[in-house]
């Protein structure tokens, strides 16, 4: 009796695991949302992108264009300048993306690339094969600020493509809280939960470009702009998903040339919310021809101090973002109280970014100086041993007031 009682033990105990198992039933909802159906990787650097426009896309024959050597030699100038990875769309057939990863593989650069045969459920498979052979493919792209309504058209295509090949991700890019309609700034953050939780992504991406020439014809930042950082930095957080973010390289409409104090301070604000990635709107603006334009040595500048700070903010665990200032843009946190082991810091009337966080065992603080116009002074003073930490990582003593260029950013430490 007590081998017939083990024997149904044993049955049961199988049918239990059996009906545990994860096995496809047609009641089992199918995985849906950020990190269920594609790769969630965290970086081993920053990634560095130039957003299209790399050849004239009203060329006659965009293959010509790709397969001209001075193409080549713009993407080995933007990779001079710093930039590891290229994206284009709008290419018209298979054969253009493949010349533009031969491109990729020949000199290093990354590429994120679509093409008509990418999106056709006749052919994904055979567009994915090829694409995929290539080692510069770093994703695929599906669609730049698609609509709320194209969501689910923009889960299909991902899922598509990930039928076979689950190890690259795919590229989505997201309008700002000031482009989706007019009530949108309120809602963007529940708009974009609602975006995680459907749309399959690797990387929370999105632009918005703050620098504008106001009615007074003077530089000014969009109001919504933080506002648009800290949604984006929650969902990002609630997702477990990295943060990539934009800066503005093109002059056109209200948007000015860009001076280096423009593309620092909208880099260095996204470096202190947390993004990993830094792309450029557009390619075609830094370098053209077979030239270079008068931003090319801004951005390079740029680029190469934000490959200097990768070591202390790779990696980093943000633990929370103020401003300071006589007044706070909106959707933001006043600073109010010094975190332990701070025992002042102030900032001038124009106010700067004021984020907190650790990384490899040490606390930082960093300040950026939200002004792309004016230097801003900072007081700052420790409870114990401190450094100043240059860009490139040089430590020296603490000093108790700092001028901050308009823009530019300063970096503490201690333990």
């Amino acid at each position: 009796m007590i081998k017939n009682i083990q024997t149904l033990l044993l049955i049961a105990a199988m049918a239990l695991a059996f009906a545990c198992q994860k096995t496809p039933t047609t009641t089992d909802p199918e995985p849906e949302g950020a990190g269920t159906c594609v790769p969630i990787t965290q970086p081993d650097e920053f990634i560095i992108l130039a957003w299209y426009e790399i050849i004239n896309i009203n060329a006659d024959c965009l293959l010509d264009e790709i397969l001209d050597p001075s193409t080549e030699w713009r993407l080995r100038k933007l990779a001079e300048a710093g930039f590891n990875t290229y994206f284009d769309y709008r290419l018209d057939s298979l054969e253009e993306a493949e010349a533009l990863l031969t491109l990729g593989d020949r000199t290093g650069m990354n590429m994120i690339l679509e093409c008509p045969e990418l999106h056709d459920p006749a052919t994904t498979e055979m567009a994915v094969k090829a694409m995929s052979a290539h080692s510069s493919l770093y994703a695929y792209n599906i669609d730049d600020e698609p609509e709320v309504s194209e969501f689910p058209l923009v889960t299909s295509r991902i899922k598509e493509i990930y039928k076979y090949d689950k190890e690259t991700p795919c590229y989505v890019n997201l309008l700002p809280n000031y482009a989706w309609d007019e009530w949108v700034e309120d809602r963007y953050l529940e708009t974009v939960r609602q975006y995680l939780k459907t749309v399959p992504v690797s990387f929370l991406s999105f632009d918005f470009y703050p620098v504008i020439i106001n009615d007074n014809d003077e530089r000014t930042l969009r109001d919504a702009w933080y506002h648009n950082m800290e949604d984006i930095r929650t969902a990002s957080l609630e997702a477990d998903i990295p943060i990539w973010a934009f800066a503005l390289a093109k002059p056109h409409a209200r948007y000015p040339k860009p001076t280096l104090a423009d593309l620092r301070l909208q880099q260095f604000s996204n470096l202190v919310y947390g993004a990993v990635a830094f792309q450029y709107f557009t390619a075609r603006t830094i370098v053209w021809k077979e030239s270079v334009t008068e931003i090319y040595p801004f951005i390079k500048q740029v680029n190469e101090e934000l490959k200097q700070m990768e070591d202390i903010f790779l990696g980093a665990d943000i633990k929370d973002i103020w401003h300071t200032g006589s007044e706070i843009p909106r959707g933001t946190k006043a600073f109010t109280n010094c975190p332990e082991g701070i025992s002042n810091l102030k900032t001038g009337d124009e106010g700067a970014v004021v984020s907190y966080f650790t990384n490899n065992g040490r606390q930082y603080i960093a300040i950026v100086n939200r002004s792309c116009t004016a230097d801003t002074t900072l007081e700052i003073a420790f409870t114990g041993t401190a450094f100043h930490v240059a860009k490139d990582g040089t430590e020296s003593p603490v000093e108790p007031t700092y001028t901050i260029e308009p823009g530019d950013i300063r970096i503490f430490t201690w333990k």
